[in-house]
């Protein structure tokens, strides 16, 4: 037996010594020396990078559930505790800090090993993939410093490769300045318009429209923050936030979906148009939906289910998560706050209407269909006690009067998704940059600029009324920009955010104590915690914000 155990032993050295087993070859293993050996190489890798966007840490659920939830126009089911009382835990964020880093890792990673194609690939189409890159990077970079401040920061000269290897907080300098060289960059290098075989990819456009936005949360969430107002930098920032709206406006590619009658349903059908997953027909006029002309840029969803069991949008499934959560056949977590619907005015509101229609593209009232199609079985009334949890009526969170009993989230859940894995997967795509969005954003950095002295501001924010409908304003005000972008962008994810940076700028009524019940604290919430699962991950060595 010992013999024969000895024969083995020494077969095993052998074998161990061979040259031909060192030099065998894992088939089943990838590394990067043999990937990126072609262009769909590359083009697959890129198609990866858009990916954590759809997943359900961050548009496939998390935004507008919890971006809304903190939102005071909105409440959550359970209203007396989590983040309606701005109690958030260091874990509440953990997810979309997951999802930004998946799409920095990605973008980074490429980015990093793209130049392999470069005697494959001309020199434009691989600029043009680094522009879908850093495009994607810009804004992963963008969403990591406005909600975590001191994020981990890297790029592609050092990608990060030792899991053991504890990282260091990032500095906000480093983002914002990185976040403009990769916009700027996809704007250089991205087309206007892509095929519609290849709807979702971001464009010139998009990359303006992200350029702009970023600059202009930087001139209050870095410049006004940190007391450099007034500095000669912080001007020509917003001086270039303006310009590169402006070059989405003047592009020619973007309009506002408007109304083809001045009847109430081509009113709400205009409207809703950009947040439905179906064309909307009004007689024999139709209403193009997803990526349609007021679009900039949104996540591609459809009601693919074939892995229905991973619960993992945009990864195992090709729908989201929005649809479960938030419509009247879901969870029904989500209930809008009555003083929301009165924000909308009611002086000059058009035929048919009590007030800017764009309240009725916003809310479910009692008695509202929940869908326009007989077919489907749900052109039925929206009835509080069924479909919504009637949150303000049950806690008594409002004591004037009320034109519902419950006020459900229309946006993103009308019509009713009926198809086969209903309420999940649903294929909604969600709109990251609307026209309308960067209209009201344009306005605000001419107002910024100069106090709109040659009035192209106010032009665009009343460009964005008339399409409701409603009468132009004489002056453009920070009351007036701060009431738009509300009755405007209402329950989309943006006012929470808003409220953050304008808190920044006196001249902009922002009653902290009023809009949160005196539970904000400015020294703690102009930003979401660090996972502290990262910092125990970091060894230490990524240190956690100021007040969490």
């Amino acid at each position: 037996m010992k013999k024969l155990l000895s024969i083995f032993i020494l077969a095993a050295v052998f074998i161990a010594c061979s040259d031909e087993f060192l030099e065998t070859e894992n088939k089943n293993s990838l590394d990067v020396g043999s990937f990126f050996k072609t262009e769909n190489d590359l083009l697959l890798a890129v198609n990866a990078a858009y990916t954590p966007f759809a997943h359900g840490g961050m548009f496939g659920n998390f935004y507008l559930l919890r971006l809304n939830q903190i939102d005071p126009y909105i409440w959550f089911e359970n209203p007396k505790s989590g983040l309606d009382q701005m109690i958030i835990n260091t874990s509440d964020f953990s997810a979309p800090w997951n999802e930004l880093y998946r799409g920095l890792y990605r973008t980074s990673d490429i980015l990093a090993n793209a130049d392999r194609l470069k005697d494959i690939v001309t020199p434009e189409k691989l600029n043009e993939y680094k522009g879908q890159l850093k495009g994607l990077r810009g804004m992963y970079y963008f969403y990591l410093v406005t909600w975590f401040n001191t994020p981990i920061y890297y790029d592609e000269t050092n990608v990060p490769t030792n899991p053991l290897e504890g990282m260091t907080n990032g500095t906000p300098e480093q983002f914002w300045n990185k976040l403009e060289e990769d916009l700027t960059f996809a704007a250089n290098n991205l087309p206007a318009t892509w095929p519609s075989n290849e709807a979702g990819r971001i464009t010139r456009g998009t990359a303006n429209a992200a350029l702009g936005k970023a600059l202009l949360y930087k001139h209050y969430q870095y410049y006004l923050r940190f007391g450099k107002g007034g500095t000669a930098e912080a001007k020509a920032n917003i001086e270039k936030a303006k310009a590169a709206l402006k070059k989405v406006i003047d592009s020619g590619v973007y309009e506002l979906i408007k109304p083809l009658s001045q009847t109430k349903e081509d009113y709400q059908a205009a409207l809703l148009s950009n947040y439905s997953y179906e064309d909307i027909p009004v007689g024999t006029k139709v209403y193009k939906a997803e990526n349609n002309k007021e679009s900039v840029w949104e996540i591609q969803y459809n009601d693919d289910n074939r892995a229905a069991q991973g619960w993992l949008p945009g990864w195992q499934w090709g729908g989201n998560l929005n649809y479960a959560y938030l419509s009247p056949f879901g969870y029904r977590n989500l209930e809008i706050d009555p003083t929301l619907w009165y924000e909308y005015e009611t002086a000059g509101a058009p035929a048919g209407y009590d007030r800017d229609p764009r309240a009725y593209a916003t809310c479910f009232l009692e008695g509202d269909l929940l869908d326009w199609r007989e077919e489907t079985g749900k052109k039925i009334p929206f009835q509080s006690a069924i479909h919504a949890k009637s949150i303000v009526y049950n806690y008594k969170l409002y004591n004037g009067p009320v034109p519902s009993q419950a006020l459900g989230l229309k946006k993103y859940n009308y019509p009713q998704f009926v198809g086969k894995s209903s309420p999940n997967s649903a294929p909604f795509n969600v709109r990251i940059i609307r026209y309308a969005d960067v209209l009201l954003m344009y306005a605000e950095a001419c107002y910024l600029v100069n106090n709109d002295a040659d009035g192209t501001g106010l032009a665009a924010l009343n460009e964005v009324r008339a399409r409701a409908g409603m009468p132009a304003i004489g002056k453009l005000t920070p009351a007036a920009i701060v009431h738009e972008r509300a009755v405007e962008l209402s329950t989309e994810g943006h006012h929470y955010m808003d409220i953050v940076r304008w808190m920044y700028d006196p001249n902009f009524p922002i009653d902290l104590a009023k809009l949160f019940g005196g539970k904000f604290n400015r020294e703690k919430n102009y930003c979401f915690p660090i996972p502290q699962s990262e910092i125990d991950a970091n060894k230490g060595s990524l240190k956690q914000n100021p007040g969490w």
